[in-house]
């Protein structure tokens, strides 16, 4: 019951499946903590689901400021229903061009369905030149995984996030 909350939470909370078309990635600047920091983050996801909704995983680029210019330095994902707990996970997007990126995540166990992945220059290099067709994770503690089509008017979401990169275009969240 948890884990369909938070699909339909996640679903009711400004991102899109893969039959909604994102229009524009929204890079957010979250200044609200008291020491001054930033967090910055993309507000819109692509979600990945089963048409029941009840499995699947959301993935969107991570964003930081680095001498004062946004950068792309990976990826983040959300796996839901795919093991309680995760670690190890491998991440697979099939491009356009049939080239693959397969990414391993960095990050320790956790049970929160947390998993982040690193991007070098050539993966972003494709990410900016060609369209992502279809998605795949693994749950590297359960080996339960998950795969589907990116809806067509989602397949270019890296090439707009990336414009948007580039412009160094974003909102503050105060």
């Amino acid at each position: 019951m948890k884990n369909k909350f938070l699909i339909i939470a996640t679903l009711l909370f400004g991102v899109t499946s893969c039959d909604n078309p994102i229009e524009s990635q929204t890079i957010v600047g979250d200044c609200t903590d008291l020491s001054g920091s930033c967090f910055y983050y993309v507000k819109e996801n692509i979600i990945v689901t089963n048409s029941e909704k009840t499995k699947g995983f959301t993935f969107s680029p991570s964003v930081d400021m680095k001498d004062g210019k946004l950068i792309c330095d990976g990826i983040t994902a959300e796996l839901v229903n795919l093991g309680v707990c995760c670690e190890n996970n491998t991440l697979i997007l099939l491009l356009e061009d049939g080239s693959k990126i397969t990414l391993k995540s960095w990050n320790k166990f956790n049970c929160k369905g947390h998993a982040f992945f690193n991007l070098s220059a050539y993966e972003i290099k494709l990410l900016r030149e060609h369209k992502i067709i279809k998605a795949q994770i693994q749950n590297g503690r359960t080996f339960d995984s998950f795969q589907n089509l990116i809806n067509l008017k989602n397949q270019d979401y890296f090439f707009r996030f990336f414009q948007e990169l580039d412009a160094n275009k974003y909102v503050v969240k105060k």
